[in-house]
């Protein structure tokens, strides 16, 4: 399969597990809300030399149209890209374990009644800054993916059928999926 690397597959880059371990778990013991990815992007693009904006946007994108939840679809995508089948696994494992736990804990004490009125204030609040990370790597992958006249007309697209016509998003993408691939077709 062509990849936008010049007709190469994606380089499967080697980083020690127990790294990627530390890393992966980390990112799931710190990350909150619905743009966690934000925070894969900071840790594996940002401050780390392990992927560029483009392969993280690649495998990004990936996550996002597979079932299941974005976060540890890319958790897999990423470890795989870093460290083969074994980093996709323990990147998993890494960054499950540690929400987990943590909802297990908080979980017990909203059964008993410890989850008070002032928590709720609280981690509604959180919720902006949430908000501003989603906002910023947004920004960025806009910039990585959107570098011609066509990516622009796609994701306008996208926007118009889900945001302002409340079309399914699975709907969707069966609609615009094909024409960006006939707009991002070899020779075109």
């Amino acid at each position: 399969m062509d990849s936008p690397s010049g007709g190469q597959p994606p380089e499967v880059r080697r980083v020690r597990l127990s790294r990627i371990f530390l890393v992966f778990g980390w990112t799931g013991l710190t990350s909150i809300g619905g743009g966690r990815y934000a925070f894969f992007y900071d840790a594996l693009v940002t401050r780390r030399p392990w992927l560029r904006n483009e392969e993280f946007v690649q495998d990004l994108m990936l996550a996002q149209l597979l079932p299941g939840p974005t976060f540890s679809n890319i958790s897999v995508a990423l470890g795989l890209r870093l460290g083969g089948w074994r980093g996709a696994f323990w990147g998993a494992i890494a960054l499950v374990l540690p929400g987990a736990l943590i909802l297990l804990v908080l979980s017990a004490l909203y059964s008993r009644g410890a989850w008070s009125p002032a928590m709720t204030r609280v981690m509604s609040a959180m919720s902006a800054a949430v908000v501003g990370l989603v906002f910023v790597t947004s920004a960025r992958i806009v910039a990585a993916s959107l570098k011609s006249a066509r990516g622009v007309l796609i994701a306008a697209a996208m926007f118009v059928l889900v945001a302002l016509f409340h079309l399914n998003t699975a709907l969707a993408l069966a609609l615009v999926v094909p024409v960006s691939l006939w707009f991002h077709r070899p020779g075109s």
